[in-house]
């Protein structure tokens, strides 16, 4: 299965199999091909669901994906297609943000910050570090998903909290930035996204600061046209990447670039101080 074709293929033939065969055929037929259950439930319901066909050059090549983007509804999945979030070299993990951060921004909600404790996963003390592993990547998958997040033991330190906190907080952001350059990324020229090696909004949200300014100058002609219309989504985009990185001297160069944007633009003197309290504050 190493093309969307493939993966496809083997899908359909599944889900012909599963309505054809007698049930103890069927298992039969799973049993002997050896991919366990799991997987092979997952390959019966992409190959039932006929809204992927029509969608096949958007795909990873992945089944684990696919069978992600199955897991969509209409509507979700429409607006994956035409945003550009779908397309063949998406993860899961960016697939799965760009999903929670579309629920929350298309129903006007803001993204929660405060939570509390709904539930403890006890586990075998003689655990394999191998099969944790596991659990935690698609723990993490399932609690995003609806908008809740994890916290493992192993997080409770002083620094591991900041940076916990920190990336909670950069998913956030990153919402707020696909809701503001929406129109301005369907609006952009494909060849300009072409130039910058960009497939989705998200690509030049979470890519290189360089390749973020350098794209919405091209879009706006140039420095003038950036800072009237985008002064607060560069003020925005330091604060991500404030959030995301670990290194202290990074942290304060970001603090440091806006105090220099303070500086040199006085009407976003304020922006940048409230920016400054309200996401760059740890």
């Amino acid at each position: 299965m190493e093309s969307v074709d493939g993966v496809l293929q083997i899908c359909r033939t599944i889900s012909t199999a599963k309505e054809t065969l007698p049930e103890s055929e069927f298992k039969d037929l799973r049993d002997r091909w050896g991919k366990g259950q799991k997987i092979t439930s997952k390959l019966l319901q992409i190959g039932l669901d006929d809204r992927l066909e029509g969608i096949q050059e958007h795909l990873p090549p992945s089944y684990t994906t696919i069978h992600q983007v199955h897991c969509l509804n209409d509507e979700e999945l429409k607006e994956a297609v035409n945003s550009g979030a779908l397309h063949p070299g998406v993860s899961q993990g960016v697939l799965t943000r760009w999903l929670k951060e579309f629920r929350f921004v298309g129903t006007q909600e803001a993204v929660p910050t405060d939570f509390s404790p709904i539930a403890t996963v006890l586990g075998p003390s003689a655990l394999d570090p191998e099969h944790l592993e596991r659990f935690k990547s698609d723990l993490e998958k399932l609690v995003t998903t609806y908008g809740f997040k994890t916290q493992h033991q192993e997080d409770q330190s002083t620094t591991a909290l900041r940076l916990r906190r920190n990336k909670d907080r950069s998913h956030e952001m990153v919402g707020k930035l696909l809701n503001d350059l929406k129109t301005t990324w369907k609006d952009a020229p494909d060849n300009l996204k072409t130039l910058f090696n960009l497939q989705s909004l998200e690509d030049l949200i979470q890519g290189p600061m360089s390749d973020f300014t350098g794209f919405l100058n091209r879009v706006r002609g140039g420095r003038d046209g950036f800072w009237s219309l985008h002064a607060h989504d560069y003020i925005h985009k330091i604060a991500l990447e404030y959030l995301k990185t670990d290194s202290r001297g990074q942290r304060f160069n970001y603090r440091r670039r806006l105090r220099e944007i303070a500086q040199q633009h006085p009407h976003l003197a304020e922006k940048v101080q409230n920016t400054l309290e309200d996401w760059l504050k740890y």
